[in-house]
């Protein structure tokens, strides 16, 4: 889901859309230009969201830290976003921000690990002790930005030194916030001997997380939901709140297969129909999109098609 998107043009709210589309929340994948939109521009897209049944505006992340170009969303973007998304009857939920040393953390040794888990997590708890947002009556409570799948946490070794990172994290999240942190994970094709069972077994042994399950369906197609049915049967067994994600794009092939050019395009309403079908199926307390803005807002003629149809199809 950590595609890179970059922000498009946007269409304004439709007259006499229905809330009841069985969507209740929306990722919104932030990037530096966002900071250039005007208030109108904010207050169009967030009810052209609300319209399209939104209740939590999830923000991936709120700016990236490291790397060469690092950017932090302006404080008074965000509040205008906070203030837009509660006139309209909605919560957004803050999407830390995202540390780019987390690729190669990915593959690195114990050491090179530790460090990064220390890096980051003070980099967390330097911006949630002086955030305003816990106080602002819009907010949903912290996501941590970074996703889990079983092929870089194959090992023992490795998936407790995650859950001990992830325990840490979630403690430093409950000092401003009284809600449990949530974090995404999904199901990776790539061969390993790993699990994504396990992974979560333990991670929900150590700490409290609220998982984001991305149904794959986008990147992976169909055969994804069979993947990843073990870990909703233990989230269910063990009666943990959790999310589910319904992706609204198709990925579509690139020259290079190193999983550094993403090339999407919105999906059609006939395969999110039976997303959302089946992810009323899960027991998921939100079904959330990824993401209305784009795949479904923005000014291309797959994404004006697959809204319309959507709407017409819940009028």
């Amino acid at each position: 889901m950590l595609c890179l998107l970059a922000a498009t043009p946007f269409i304004a709210s439709l007259p006499g859309c229905t809330r009841s589309t069985g969507l209740q929340g929306s990722f919104l994948q932030l990037w530096k230009s966002h900071a250039d939109l005007k208030p109108e521009q904010w207050r169009q897209r967030l009810a052209a969201m609300a319209d399209m049944g939104c209740q939590t505006v999830t923000l991936q992340w709120v700016g990236l830290i490291g790397g060469d170009s690092p950017w932090m969303i302006p404080e008074d973007m965000l509040r205008t976003l906070f203030d837009i998304a509660h006139e309209q009857g909605m919560q957004v939920q803050v999407g830390l921000p995202f540390d780019n040393a987390w690729w190669q953390a990915l593959s690195a040794d114990e050491q090179g690990q530790q460090r990064f888990f220390d890096q980051a997590l003070g980099g967390a708890q330097r911006y949630m002790s002086s955030a305003p947002w816990p106080q602002h009556k819009a907010f949903a409570g912290w996501y941590i930005p970074y996703e889990l799948e079983q092929y870089h946490w194959a090992s023992t070794d490795s998936q407790q030194r995650l859950a001990q990172w992830l325990a840490a994290m979630a403690s430093s999240t409950r000092q401003h916030s009284d809600r449990v942190p949530s974090i995404s994970t999904y199901y990776s094709v790539l061969p390993t001997d790993g699990s994504l069972l396990q992974l979560w077994r333990t991670l929900l042994d150590t700490t409290q997380l609220r998982p984001v399950v991305q149904d794959g369906v986008g990147v992976a197609g169909w055969a994804n939901l069979q993947a990843i049915e073990p870990l909703l049967l233990e989230l269910r067994r063990r009666q943990v709140p959790f999310d589910v994600v319904v992706e609204l794009f198709e990925q579509l092939p690139s020259q290079k297969n190193d999983g550094s050019e993403f090339k999407a395009r919105s999906a059609d309403y006939d395969r999110v129909r039976r997303q959302l079908e089946w992810a009323r199926t899960t027991g998921a307390e939100q079904i959330v999109a990824f993401a209305l803005d784009p795949w479904a807002l923005g000014d291309d003629p797959r994404a004006r098609r697959l809204r319309e149809d959507w709407l017409r199809g819940h009028g």
